[in-house]
């Protein structure tokens, strides 16, 4: 939460940041590989990945903006077109980057007027396609386009963490294509909701669920099974609060991350441990022994509970 305005560099305020930053490190730091399933050719990978940094929520929510649900059934061996990257996948129908981000109408929300929430829900909103859209962010890792979208102070914890080798530790902040490998032309496939609630200190919390589906470029397409060789999905349930308060110092102004959980399907194993996001198509032939318990639509859809198998 924000530093104590009346002190903003006392004991008090550096023991609450470091206890909350020992938790993000202890929970976020080791992303566990969970579950897995042979899907097209080579088995596909599943990886959750759950971290715990505010309480749950006790308000009810305002309204919720969400994509429809409905998704295609997955054509496991359909031809790889890398002009259509996504047909035959269930991200065939989603909209077409930040246009799968939609905003709800913005209500009041407890002392919060509806100018506030709107406020809040477009900052959120723009955080969300620069952390997950942007090819700038996602191919060359930088984070401070990101890092200037949260609250000053927020940004500076962040950014402590932030050194080269400790990717692993940061795949919360922003996704990270893997070195060597590069995203096609066609825009990153996106479907989700938001919601803004009050969270049990009062504070306007911008609850999201969004899933991105990125297709990865390849130069022998032909060899592949399925789509799902080049077509990787992420999932993030991820809170934001907002503070908006005069009490608070400049500094504390802005967006704080809250709680962060989500799962990877179809990806790299070896890659996403490291905190990167690569294709199926290359994982090596062998090492994916458990069956998959759910069927491929399954992660695609924002609807059905997080993942618990275990996997990679």
């Amino acid at each position: 939460m924000p530093p104590d305005p009346f002190d903003p560099d006392s004991t008090d305020r550096l023991i609450r940041r470091e206890r909350r930053w020992a938790r993000i490190r202890r929970v976020l730091g080791s992303p566990e590989a969970i579950g897995i399933g042979v899907v097209v050719g080579l088995p596909v990978a599943v990886l959750v990945i759950t971290s715990v940094a505010v309480p749950l929520f006790r308000s009810e929510p305002a309204e919720t903006a969400a994509q429809p649900s409905a998704t295609p059934v997955l054509i496991e061996h359909a031809p790889v077109d890398l002009s259509r990257p996504f047909a035959a996948t269930p991200a065939a129908n989603w909209a077409e980057g930040e246009a799968g981000i939609v905003v709800p109408p913005a209500v009041p929300v407890g002392r919060y007027s509806a100018d506030q929430v709107a406020e809040a829900l477009s900052a959120v909103r723009h955080l969300i396609a620069t952390a997950r859209l942007n090819r700038h962010v996602l191919h060359t890792h930088d984070p401070e386009p990101v890092l200037a979208l949260l609250a000053p102070h927020q940004a500076d914890e962040a950014r402590e963490l932030l050194r080269p080798g400790n990717e692993p530790e940061t795949w919360w902040l922003t996704a990270k294509i893997a070195p060597g490998f590069r995203l096609l032309p066609a825009a990153p496939r996106v479907t989700g909701s938001m919601t803004p609630v009050l969270n049990p200190e009062g504070e306007l919390t911008i609850r999201t669920n969004y899933l991105v589906a990125y297709a990865f470029h390849v130069d022998y397409p032909e060899i592949l099974n399925g789509p799902l060789d080049i077509v990787s999905v992420v999932r993030r349930e991820a809170e934001y609060v907002w503070v908006d308060d005069a009490q608070y110092d400049a500094g504390s102004q802005g967006i704080y991350y809250g709680d962060v959980q989500g799962h990877a399907y179809s990806v790299n194993c070896a890659l996403h441990d490291k905190g990167y996001l690569a294709p199926n198509y290359s994982n090596p032939p062998t090492g994916f022994t458990e069956p998959d318990q759910r069927e491929p639509e399954e992660y695609f859809d924002p609807n059905t509970p997080l993942p618990t198998e275990n996997g990679c």
